[in-house]
């Protein structure tokens, strides 16, 4: 018996929360080539050959404007506070297209800079259904968050 189940990474990277790298289930997006994504894409507008119908999609947009200079700049690319909600909110839209009914959507997010409920505001199409959500303390806060095509 096999395992139908599509999952899309938005924002693969080098992978990082994927304990099997190379996971069958999941076809890779980055906007970087030089991570080895399975399709190098800016996920505002991603390429019909990516396919569509997917169960669930895995997103780790940019969450903080470090400055160009900045150590997380220089591996990750600078990204300004108005490039991070336009990628959020386009992603989210475009998240939906290539979704079946009812996918879900793994958030990760880092309230240092954008507050979780301005994420939501952006991205209409999901639901949040469950995940750590505590108030902000001095430091900030990373969430991992399930969402739901609605």
């Amino acid at each position: 018996m096999g395992c139908d189940m599509k999952i899309l990474d938005l924002t693969a990277g080098n992978r990082a929360i994927w304990y099997n790298k190379k996971n069958s289930l999941c076809t890779y997006l980055d906007k970087r080539e030089s991570v080895k994504p399975d399709f190098v894409c800016n996920t505002c507008n991603i390429p019909e050959l990516v396919g569509k119908d997917f169960d669930m999609v895995v997103f780790d947009p940019p969450h903080k404007n470090c400055g160009p200079n900045s150590n997380m700049s220089k591996t990750y690319g600078h990204h300004t506070t108005k490039e991070i909600l336009e990628t959020i909110e386009g992603t989210a839209k475009e998240a939906h297209r290539i979704t079946r009914k009812d996918a879900l959507m793994a958030l990760k997010w880092n309230s240092a800079d954008i507050k979780l409920q301005r994420v939501f505001d952006l991205m209409q199409q999901w639901e949040p259904l469950f995940g750590h959500l505590t108030k902000d303390g001095p430091r900030s806060q990373t969430y991992w968050v399930m969402l739901r095509r609605i």
